[in-house]
């Protein structure tokens, strides 16, 4: 049977808003979005960082990175202080709130792959992991 691929880039994104929404649906009791977890990832492994390198990393425009800040501080998740080298200039870092929200937000993401996965056995897992990474662009 062939397999065409508009069916499966249409399955693909099924899989994948399946896995959106359902992550979304549970970090949202800790007051976090999808794109503020983001945000609040690359903070604690690059931060302390300045907004525009933020948006840098995230691939996004300084506007929308401003926005997930704005939550990030307003939530307690990322302390926003003046750059020492730049008065002018804030540096984002990490809140001991924002590494425990970032902990559950790891376990959440853990817990909703291995329910939308478990289905699969362990070698099928390593081939579906082996094929993303080679549709990707990217090693296994």
């Amino acid at each position: 049977m062939e397999v065409f691929p508009e069916a499966l880039a249409e399955e693909f994104l099924r899989v994948a808003r399946q896995l959106r929404r359902e992550t979304q649906r549970r970090i949202a009791p800790l007051g976090l979005n999808l794109h503020q977890s983001r945000a609040l990832r690359v903070i604690s492994g690059a931060g302390p960082l300045r907004p525009s390198e933020l948006a840098e990393h995230l691939g996004i425009v300084a506007r929308s990175a401003t926005d997930a800040v704005a939550g990030l501080v307003a939530g307690g998740f990322v302390v926003r202080d003046t750059d020492p080298a730049d008065r002018r200039a804030h540096l984002l870092a990490i809140s001991p709130e924002g590494s425990r929200a970032l902990a559950e937000v790891d376990r959440i993401r853990t817990e909703v792959g291995a329910e939308l996965f478990g289905c699969l056995g362990a070698e099928d897992r390593a081939t579906l992991a082996a094929l993303l990474a080679r549709l990707g662009g990217g090693a296994p």
